[in-house]
């Protein structure tokens, strides 16, 4: 198998043991705290932690995670921030007027309310931070932690909108076989950093780890599945560990209110399917087929939710050797001879 060569500590192993050193633990893969433990144990909603974490008296633990809501939501924030910002900076380049712009602008503040999105992240922050201090005062109250939960969703889905919105417009402007395209450019940085994930970089025990983890900690920050609150349903097989969200907070959560633009054609950047929303786009590029083509394997294998309701899965190999053909198909490609 192609990850066998590499020899080093099992990361996910790691990640589990450093349980025992309580509700965070700093992860070298990471380089950062995050909650450690199995699988499973990270895929406990970090608000159903924090309300554990109560309930025992551990409040200095409920004040810790309280606080790494925010380590949860930011990439989130800076990704949207990013991506608002660069959408309509591309369709000038490409030359849409300005007034034009401008227009799209208003109408879709308007529609999404996404005014001042920094302003909605500053409440968020300061919602946190009033749960973080009632925990170390020794008064957590489930009120707290609703408004803190209320408060990020509201400047999620604000500037979620916003930004599905743009990429609306986007296809609008240029045509729907742009959108891969515009995807690239969006997540040009996050396409090169993926290049931790090879094979020479990295074994790929550790990249696994990272993949899930990150994978893990991502969607708690979209507070998607059935409850809003981050669930995320973790499927391990002989093979492969596989998650699951019911829906996805971002994009699934999208497909399921049919507000936003789908591909009406086959494109290999959207798995060639019909039905993608355009906002979901980004996970195929991003994961699916630019790592194929730079390191010869997807990162993380993507089944997106193509109707109203369907839920989206995300699944590791334990080794880049073991991913079905059919992965590869599915964008077009072709799976190495070395590892059929």
């Amino acid at each position: 198998m192609r990850g066998s060569a590499h020899t080093g500590p099992d990361a996910a192993q790691v990640l589990a043991a450093l349980r025992d050193e309580g509700e965070l633990a700093t992860w070298g893969p990471a380089g950062r705290e995050v909650r450690p433990g199995t699988w499973a144990e990270q895929a406990l909603p970090t608000p159903d932690a924090i309300e554990r974490a109560v309930a025992d008296g551990r409040l200095a633990d409920a004040a810790r995670l309280a606080r790494h809501l925010v380590v949860e939501a930011q990439e989130i924030h800076d990704l949207y921030s990013q991506w608002a910002r660069e959408i309509p900076a591309e369709l000038r380049r490409r030359g849409v007027a300005d007034a034009e712009l401008a227009a799209e602008r208003a109408r879709l503040v308007e529609a999404t309310r996404a005014d001042d999105p920094e302003r909605d992240w500053v409440a968020f922050r300061r919602a946190v931070d009033a749960l973080a201090a009632a925990c170390e005062e020794g008064a957590p109250t489930k009120a707290g932690l609703g408004a803190a939960l209320a408060m990020w969703r509201t400047a999620h889905d604000r500037h979620l909108h916003l930004v599905a919105g743009w990429v609306d417009v986007a296809v609008a402007r240029l045509g729907e076989e742009h959108l891969g395209d515009l995807w690239r450019h969006l997540q040009a940085e996050g396409i090169a950093a993926y290049a931790r994930y090879g094979l020479a970089a990295n074994p790929w025990s550790r990249s696994r780890a990272l993949l899930l983890q990150t994978a893990i900690e991502g969607m708690h920050g979209h507070l998607g599945g059935p409850q809003g609150r981050g669930e995320v349903e973790v499927i391990e097989h002989p093979d492969r560990v596989q998650l699951r969200f019911s829906p996805c907070g971002s994009g699934g959560r999208l497909r399921a209110a049919e507000r936003f633009g789908v591909t009406t054609e086959r494109h290999d950047w959207a798995w060639n399917e019909l039905g993608v929303c355009h906002y979901c786009v980004h996970c195929c590029v991003l994961q699916q087929l630019e790592p194929i083509d730079r390191l010869g394997y997807p990162a993380r294998v993507i089944d997106p939710p193509l109707r109203a309701g369907d839920p989206c899965s995300w699944t590791v190999y334990h080794d880049p050797s073991l991913v079905p053909e059919s992965a590869y198909r599915r964008v077009g490609r072709s799976k190495p001879e070395e590892d059929r």
